[in-house]
């Protein structure tokens, strides 16, 4: 190969390689927010499996222990501050 073909390929090559490189971060940006929607689905999904097993034991339980279960309930409204 001549010099100028060399030099040619060498000023072609610095000319696109931040162009290339440009990509890379975008990309990773695309994944990221690509997760973290996959995250919040997956993190709606157990809170949503957990409020059905949650009535699903309530619906499980005697009238008796419901009661019991609703009595404490309003206890611990009234002796646990509230959370802000």
């Amino acid at each position: 190969m001549s010099s100028k073909t060399r030099i040619f390929q060498f000023v072609l090559l610095t000319a696109f390689l931040p162009l290339l490189c440009s990509f890379a971060p975008q990309e990773a940006r695309v994944n990221q927010k690509k997760i973290e929607r996959e995250r919040e689905k997956k993190q709606k999904q157990a809170v949503k499996d957990y409020q059905k097993a949650v009535k699903r034991h309530n619906d499980n339980q005697s009238k008796a222990t419901k009661q019991s279960m609703k009595q404490t309930k309003k206890a611990s409204k009234k002796t646990i501050p509230i959370n802000r």
